[in-house]
């Protein structure tokens, strides 16, 4: 048997993790897409996204009786607000997600299904990380900036990540 070459080698193991190859591939090219689809559509789909954010989040303070105000995309309390911007409205999040899930070697229909779903979920998660980040300056201002930075951001990559994994355990890949 004659001894085999490293490109031998690469190419024996790269054979061996082909799928996952493929997955990581596909993943990054979709990833680009959502990225510059969403940037194609800044003023037309994503700024009118946010403002809805916006809308929803005063229209909820205001069901429970707090003195709010709404300005576009920013909200206020007395003496504190927030403006909702790109990375504060989970649409970069979606589109993550999105990819991931196009990425899967799954059945068309439970990738929409997975990410019809898993938009919902964000969306709705999204909405309570604004509402509880705009209490929280409005009672305890101090404690706004840690809480937005890194509580928050943590949460919503875990919320993200469970969602896809969970997806993915309930998803048969298809060859």
């Amino acid at each position: 048997m004659a001894p085999s070459t490293p490109l031998a080698r690469l190419a024996r193991r790269l054979r061996q993790h082909q799928s996952f190859l493929l997955f990581c591939l596909r993943f990054c090219l979709y990833s680009v897409l959502a990225f510059a689809v969403l940037f194609a559509l800044q003023d037309q789909v994503v700024e009118p996204f946010t403002r809805g954010i916006a809308w929803v989040t005063y229209k909820l303070m205001r069901a429970v009786g707090t003195p709010v105000w709404l300005d576009g995309v920013t909200v206020g309390v007395p003496n504190f607000s927030v403006m909702i911007r790109n990375n504060c409205n989970a649409a970069y999040e979606m589109g993550l997600l999105t990819a991931a899930t196009l990425a899967y070697p799954a059945p068309g229909s439970r990738r929409a299904t997975g990410i019809l779903f898993a938009f919902l979920v964000l969306y709705v998660v999204n909405l309570i990380r604004v509402l509880s980040l705009l209490y929280l300056g409005y009672l305890l201002p101090g404690f706004f900036e840690a809480a937005h930075v890194y509580v928050w951001q943590v949460l919503f990559l875990v919320v993200l990540a469970g969602l896809w994994l969970s997806w993915v355990g309930r998803v048969r890949p298809v060859a």
